[in-house]
């Protein structure tokens, strides 16, 4: 191999075992200094600087080189045209991004076989077709031409944005599942999934019963009208939704709400964060270890209730409250634009104080 074929950026994985040795342009690399760091075996030195685990392939390459020992690729905002065969890559990232500088578009139109490939992320891309991947865990596909999923049988992580794709497959070991703006219209029944994202899936009507869910985030999903019951809930974001109605989730911490048709919280023993945009809900609930509420444009509640453990306080355009209670343990405080309270944004325990005693009534 010749000293010129060596493009930019290249990470020299040792040879020994605690060294590496970085260099951003051809000029910069040093074999004599480099000599004695290798370990010996019958390859030439210059071979040796190639055997390496990742390569970070930037702007204006046009082809790749064979890596004998590659286990992690990453091609970004290029011309390379053709992928070629590492038989040791487990890490292949391909994309270009959205953005208004200079960008070159993925050329690649077609993956190789991969057996040991267990992290695939393609963005922005002309390939249309997966290929079966035995022992891929991790999968990301954004903006891309791809319209049918693949059965990877040790797949735990699958996100989805902008596709053709209409099909789930089933996924004995999934425990995280993201989609946005696809064209699926079911989910299927995962029973170890722990998180769930859907984003702009106007598809979807009905969500499965996922016993082991500890995260729920619904953006814009305007088919799905109900909740089930996910007995070891933590997390619920809900935005823009047609849900009316919550559950029961004993283990509920962090609960959002945003411009959706609830009108009533329910208890949460355990919850630590509250955020309520622009929503139905007229009556807070006595949260015990409530630690954060932001109330924005929330002009329906009109009393707050006495959280003991309360670090931060955010209301905005709320202009029915025109009472505080008093909050020992704030640190934050940010009013803006409600009617019957004066604009504060401090982090100061006296200022804030100060303003509390102004607007609570012994």
């Amino acid at each position: 191999m010749e000293l010129t074929d060596i493009p930019s950026e290249v990470i020299i994985y040792v040879i020994l075992p605690y060294l590496q040795y970085e260099y951003n342009k051809k000029s910069d690399i040093n074999i004599k200094a480099l000599f004695g760091y290798f370990k010996l075996d019958c390859n030439k030195i210059i071979w040796l600087i190639w055997r390496k685990s990742h390569c970070k392939v930037i702007e204006n390459s046009e082809k790749l080189i064979s890596f004998p020992f590659l286990t992690s690729l990453e091609i970004k905002n290029c011309k390379i045209s053709e992928l070629k065969e590492y038989p040791l890559l487990s890490s292949l990232k391909i994309y270009t991004p959205l953005a208004p500088c200079k960008v070159y578009k993925s050329k690649i139109s077609e993956l190789k076989e991969y057996p040991l490939l267990t992290f695939l992320e393609i963005w922005n891309s002309e390939i249309s077709e997966l290929k079966e991947y035995p022992i891929l865990t991790s999968l990301k596909i954004d903006k891309s031409k791809i319209n049918e999923l693949k059965e990877f049988p040790l797949l735990t992580f699958l996100e989805i944005w902008i596709s053709e794709i209409s099909e789930l497959k089933e996924y004995p070991l999934l425990t995280s599942l993201t989609l946005g703006l696809c064209e699926i219209s079911e989910l299927k029944e995962y029973l170890l999934l722990t998180s769930l994202t859907l984003d702009n899936c106007y598809k979807i009507s009905e969500l499965k019963e996922f016993s082991l869910l500890t995260y729920l985030n619904i953006k814009n999903c305007r088919m799905i009208h109900k909740l089930k019951e996910y007995p070891f809930l933590t997390s619920l974001e809900i935005i823009s939704s047609y849900i009316s109605e919550l559950k029961e989730y004993p283990l509920l911490t962090f609960l959002t709400i945003e411009y959706c048709k609830i009108s009533e919280l329910k208890e949460y023993p355990l919850l630590a964060s509250l955020m309520i945009l622009g929503s139905e809900i007229s009556e807070l609930k006595e949260y015990p270890l409530l630690t954060s509420l932001e109330l924005h444009s929330c002009n329906i509640i009109s009393e707050l209730k006495e959280y003991p453990f309360l670090t931060s306080l955010s209301l905005y355009y709320c202009n029915i409250i025109s009472e505080l209670k008093e909050y020992p343990s704030l640190t934050s405080l940010s009013i803006e634009i409600c009617k019957h309270l004066e604009d504060i944004d401090t982090k100061i325990k006296g200022e804030i104080q100060k303003y509390i005693k102004k607007y609570t009534i012994i």
